[in-house]
């Protein structure tokens, strides 16, 4: 764990800094407040982009993730690191969803109705199981993935994926979809399921196939059922 640190500092240190940061709305503020206070910025930019920025964090863009460094000839064991992070990430989620925190609401059915909050045009709202958020899960997972699995590790692009992750998040509460405590409580679940899968399999040393490209076998798996045919 020390060296993955040493490799990632930057990448770390600033993410943590952001979750302890993160933690004041929590004591400030309740969710719905917080909300309001939020949504009172917004532009007619934004109600363009956060529709299409908010599938960053969808399931099917992150499989589309997966298909692409697939194709692209990445390890098997680098394979298993990132789906595996998207399933503990997904599994943690939906449990807390549907058995722990089932009748949370989303914003819409809270928030009062003399609010005014600002809706955006198109966007299909919606009303239950609210936390914790599986797009900014997503999100947060997938640019961990990335950061522990790229060989160069440039504090610039380490910036990026967490400007990136932090758009996302917040176009789930741009789009009245979640609560802060949802956004948070989502991406902190997806950073830590990446981190946890990674150290779990970076230590398979003696499966000696994982480090084989994926695309390899199925290439190899292809050419086989051609010839049999």
């Amino acid at each position: 764990m020390a060296i993955i640190w040493r490799k990632n500092a930057f990448f770390f240190h600033t993410v943590s800094a952001l979750f302890i940061i993160g933690l004041l709305p929590f004591f400030l503020f309740d969710k719905v407040t917080f909300l309001i206070m939020v949504k009172q910025w917004h532009h007619p930019i934004a109600d363009v982009i956060a529709p299409y920025l908010t599938w960053l964090g969808d399931g099917l863009t992150y499989g589309f993730f997966v298909s692409m460094i697939t194709l692209l000839g990445i390890s098997c064991r680098k394979i298993m690191i990132t789906i595996g992070s998207f399933g503990c990430m997904s599994i943690v989620v939906q449990l807390l969803k549907r058995f722990f925190f089932i009748h949370d609401l989303r914003p819409i059915l809270l928030v009062p109705t003399d609010a005014n909050l600002h809706i955006v045009d198109g966007v299909e709202l919606l009303t239950t199981l609210s936390f914790p958020s599986g797009h900014s899960g997503t999100i947060f997972a997938l640019v961990s993935v990335i950061q522990l699995l790229v060989k160069k590790r440039k504090k610039i692009y380490s910036i990026a994926l967490l400007l990136l992750a932090l758009a996302v998040a917040y176009s789930r509460m741009y789009l009245c979809q979640h609560f802060y405590t949802d956004v948070y409580v989502g991406g902190l679940i997806g950073t830590v399921a990446s981190i946890v899968v990674y150290l779990f399999c970076i230590h398979f040393h003696s499966v000696h196939w994982l480090d084989r490209s994926a695309f390899f076998f199925i290439m190899q798996h292809v050419k086989n059922k051609f010839i049999k045919e």
